[in-house]
């Protein structure tokens, strides 16, 4: 009984870390027109006030992708001062033709970028201001004409040849405080974000006027908010995502670790029949015990019971055998102890 009101009180705690990502709020961002207007984009350019669709295939003998996405101020103006935009776990997975499965073909924690002029005219950019947060990703700012445009650290990804029917790209994001010392200023933040993907020619083909690389879309720009949201792109029909789910993370984790050396990060590999692969980032020695549970406190399975020695490690919970819902995942050890919520889908 004890062990059920700690996990239950945990759900309450989770449940004001944590915002709902739905298959819903995903077609969507691909269909409405955006929430509010990105600062600077001229009106002639046709993903200024509403999501656009590129090529959802490569063009014929081009090898390469890769997943993007861009914050800016909102045109009616942003009076905050003190606040930054925290980016997420940039995801990029490809509808295969062959067995009609979404796979992943790229992923990052942290992102690269640079504050771009707003219209992107000369490929004008600068460095960004970015800081290194407790979870391993960043935090960034943007504005006075400029908005900040990033991609994955590793840069593009070889795509399978004759085999993408589709794309998928999704990120995380939220508002966090610039200087702990000032006024909290997020409340005023006016930021919206969008994703999107481009393919390339190949790995190293140099950009030369959209000559070279092609849009494959870029979604709904929507407000970030202090609480994390995904924002998402996809290049397939909307039934196609209704009869055939891509993979995406129901829930958006947010720190919950009671420490700096020890964090979880959920990858999503769901496949219909996957199941979830947990790295527990972890540089200290300590022993650990990773645990599944039921929402009525039951134990489903443990995962781990051993010593990390000082590097991060992976463990996976084939969860295809188990049925649709909300599960919890608890990481324990002398230090702490970590609770997240989880779902799976099928």
């Amino acid at each position: 009984m004890k062990l059920f009101f700690i996990l239950l009180l945990a759900l309450l705690n989770s449940l004001q870390l944590f915002s709902q990502t739905t298959l819903y709020e995903i077609i969507n961002d691909m269909l409405l027109p955006h929430e509010g207007l990105p600062h600077g984009v001229p009106s002639g350019y046709d993903w200024q006030s509403k999501p656009r669709k590129g090529a959802a295939e490569p063009k014929a003998g081009w090898t390469a992708a890769i997943a993007w996405g861009q914050v800016y101020e909102w045109a009616g103006g942003n009076p905050a001062t003190n606040t930054r935009i925290q980016i997420k776990d940039l995801a990029f997975y490809y509808l295969s033709k062959k067995d009609n499965k979404w796979y992943l073909l790229q992923s990052a924690v942290r992102v690269s970028g640079a504050n771009y002029r707003e219209d992107f005219v000369g490929d004008v950019n600068k460095p960004a201001s970015t800081r290194v947060e407790n979870d391993g990703s960043v935090s960034v700012t943007c504005g006075g004409g400029f908005n900040y445009h990033f991609w994955p650290n590793s840069g593009r990804i070889t795509i399978p040849v004759n085999d993408v029917a589709g794309c998928f790209v999704t990120v995380k994001a939220r508002l966090v405080v610039d200087d702990a010392s000032k006024p909290d200023d997020r409340e005023k933040g006016r930021y919206l974000m969008s994703v999107g993907g481009d393919w390339w020619q190949s790995l190293t083909a140099p950009w030369d006027n959209f000559k070279t690389n092609a849009d494959i879309g870029i979604g709904r720009f929507r407000y970030i908010t202090s609480e994390w949201k995904s924002f998402n792109m996809y290049s397939v029909p909307a039934d196609t995502l209704r009869n055939n789910a891509p993979p995406f993370v129901s829930i958006t984790t947010g720190a919950s670790a009671f420490k700096k050396d020890m964090s979880l990060d959920f990858i999503n590999i769901y496949n219909h029949s996957g199941g979830l692969k947990i790295s527990v980032i972890n540089p200290a020695n300590e022993k650990i015990s990773l645990t599944v549970y039921d929402l009525n406190g039951g134990k489903i399975e443990t995962l781990a019971n051993q010593l990390l020695t000082g590097r991060n490690e992976d463990f996976y919970w084939d969860s295809a055998s188990f049925k649709s819902g909300i599960y919890l995942l608890k990481l324990t050890s002398a230090n702490q102890r970590i609770t997240e919520k989880i779902k799976v889908n099928w």
